[in-house]
């Protein structure tokens, strides 16, 4: 009897009052099948400039990161080591292609929406939708889950982030308006039935100097609920600045903890309630 109170004691204590492990286990893969960003390339055998600060920021909340460019990772047996997947990836990941780290299996695509299906936690950063493209009119499952896709970008620019859902926990403590210079993705094939907006991109004055820019402003962050799992884009990353600022590393630490499961979903579609059309 008193073992068993022992074992229930332990258990306790290993979840935590909320049901989740204290020590949260990620993964975070850069593998770039197209284009490789500054911020994730390696030299030699050296993390990554993002790697280090996501590294650096998981110490420091006594959590478990791995970091990798091995896309062979992503399979049925090895997610289950995770409680949240951090993609900043480009291209078809079923490719060796650019930096030439391991393919996923083309099956391991259907794996990895099932782990987040199941109730796996996944964060898209940056260039995380620029992979798996759709093919023509058909929206790949892949670009469903995320929530959109990238289709362009123009030169950098100073613009504005604004928060349409203050409070949100994958916000935490983001101001509600910020403004950093930033490589600001237009994308397509936005999830709007399912997408919980979190903040805009407002592109300011550069609606008078880029084109492509001169449109309202449009979601830039958001999340969504994809079966029992938690899905979180965040459209900004590309500048190693960004990877530095307070800011943009309290989003992540908010997004880790509310991809993870923990704390309320507020996953309800918003689009039609927050995003402007003129």
């Amino acid at each position: 009897m008193k073992v068993e109170i022992l074992l229930v004691c332990m258990v306790g204590l290993l979840l935590g009052s909320s049901g989740y492990p204290e020590t949260l286990k990620i993964l975070y893969l850069t593998k770039s099948s197209g284009f490789e960003h500054s911020v994730v390339k390696r030299e030699g055998s050296s993390l990554s400039y993002s790697e280090n600060v996501l590294t650096k920021l998981c110490t420091g909340n006594n959590w478990q990161i791995e970091c990798t460019k091995d896309a062979s990772k992503i399979n049925p047996e090895n997610l289950k080591n995770y409680n949240v997947v951090i993609f900043y990836t480009s291209g078809d990941l079923t490719q060796s292609g650019t930096d030439e780290h391991p393919p996923m299996k083309t099956e391991d695509t259907k794996a990895l929406l099932d782990w987040v299906r199941n109730g796996g936690g996944f964060i898209g950063i940056h260039s995380a939708n620029d992979s798996f493209h759709s093919k023509g009119d058909k929206v790949s499952e892949y670009v469903e889950m995320l929530g959109g896709e990238f289709e362009t970008h123009g030169h950098q620019f100073k613009g504005k982030v604004i928060v349409v859902d203050k409070g949100h926990p994958a916000l935490g403590n983001f101001p509600e308006k910020w403004e950093t210079m930033e490589e600001w993705y237009i994308m397509k094939n936005l999830n709007k039935e399912t997408m919980h907006v979190l903040a805009l991109l407002d592109p300011g004055d550069e609606r008078n100097k880029q084109k492509m820019y001169d449109r309202p402003s449009y979601p830039i962050i958001w999340c969504i609920g994809y079966g029992k799992g938690r899905v979180v884009y965040n459209g900004l990353g590309h500048r190693e600045d960004v990877w530095d600022s307070k800011e943009f590393q309290e989003l992540l630490r908010a997004h880790i903890l509310w991809a993870s499961g923990q704390g309320p979903a507020n996953a309800e579609p918003n689009y039609g309630k927050v995003v402007p059309t003129e």
